[in-house]
């Protein structure tokens, strides 16, 4: 494949047309969400970057909580912009949390993987009670992933600080990134993008998984999500995989709240609300 043809391949916008249209919607319907629902910084270290906004549903204490992981190629976007699915979710009494981590090239991105861990680790601490369910969507699912590549044992109880995960549009073997421009804050080498591939590493956390992406994906990005179900299917591993059809890259994560949609309902599922 010619590097034009590999950029293509990993340039999720090239098949999803307005697609900055839908990313302004991302901070728009978040900044409302904060109007109409108060929310909870959790910090998890000293970093300006390092904190999670944690929204609660007032009516009742919640037994689950999704935790997302925004996406942004490592390199965009925030917790801020990340707060949309929240209302959808506290309507089922379902705890929302989106974590914030530091960015690219400030960062590396197993930086991020371990703020990652550190967020999902104070957000349990604050919450003991809480289900938690880790999400995420493109390098945020990425980020999730590579959860399930950590060993937990040494946690008190030793078990990871999740129950569950929903995978949405990621990638998550990182070698075709070398040669792109998507590369260049990144600083990828052969070595580092080998020990940050989920597909490549061992798998010692699995746990029940959904495993989605958009009808209107690259080739690539949905063979990665195909790759990686199958990957976690090898460890024994509980694992729904499917095409959401009409949605993209980018506007997929909004049926993350909407329960009449597949992603919303297997949210209930794993959030383990009657449905």
């Amino acid at each position: 494949m010619s590097l034009t043809a590999l950029e293509r391949a990993y340039s999720p916008s090239s098949v999803a047309p307005d697609f900055m249209s839908v990313v302004l919607q991302y901070r728009a319907l978040s900044d409302l969400i904060c109007t109409r629902h108060a929310a909870t910084r959790i910090e998890y270290g000293q970093g300006a970057d390092e904190y999670s906004i944690l929204f609660e549903p007032t009516t009742q204490a919640a037994s689950s909580m999704l935790v997302f992981i925004h996406g942004g190629y490592w390199q965009e976007l925030s917790a801020q912009d990340s707060c949309f699915p929240a209302e959808g979710l506290l309507a089922h009494h379902i705890a929302y949390a989106a974590i914030n981590y530091s960015l690219a090239p400030a960062a590396n991105i197993f930086d991020m993987a371990r703020q990652c861990c550190r967020a999902l680790e104070a957000l349990q601490a604050a919450r003991p009670n809480c289900r938690i369910v880790i999400a995420g969507s493109s390098a945020g699912a990425h980020l999730a992933a590579m959860l399930l590549t950590f060993d937990w044992r040494a946690r008190e109880g030793g078990q990871p600080p999740f129950a569950a995960a929903l995978l949405i549009s990621g990638i998550y073997d990182l070698r075709p990134l070398i040669p792109t421009y998507i590369n260049t804050p990144l600083k990828l080498t052969l070595d580092s993008a080998l020990a940050l591939s989920p597909q490549l590493q061992p798998i010692v956390s699995p746990c029940p998984t959904v495993v989605c992406f958009g009808q209107q994906e690259t080739d690539a990005f949905k063979q990665q999500s195909r790759d990686f179900a199958q990957r976690l299917i090898s460890v024994g591993a509980d694992v729904s995989l499917y095409e959401v059809p009409g949605r993209n890259h980018f506007d997929i994560v909004f049926d993350i709240s909407q329960s009449a949609t597949l992603i919303g309902a297997d949210v209930l599922r794993l959030s383990g609300v009657p449905q």
